[in-house]
């Protein structure tokens, strides 16, 4: 088997596409991931202060005489 015939016969091999699929799948679901978990994130933030001033609007501030 000389050179050329080793080249051609590493050429006939059939390119795979699902494990592109299946990294592109996996990147689109990770980017997904994220994003909900930072509006999680910011959500629970905006709910924290929400609640503390809520609780001072039941709760005035009286000063002790």
């Amino acid at each position: 088997m000389d050179q050329d015939q080793r080249d051609n016969a590493g050429n006939d091999r059939k390119r795979r596409l699902w494990p592109w699929l299946l990294v592109g799948v996996v990147t689109v679901l990770a980017i997904y991931a994220y994003t909900t978990t930072v509006e999680m994130i910011e959500d629970m933030a905006r709910l924290w202060s929400d609640l503390v001033q809520l609780f001072w609007w039941i709760m005035p501030d009286i000063p002790a005489s």
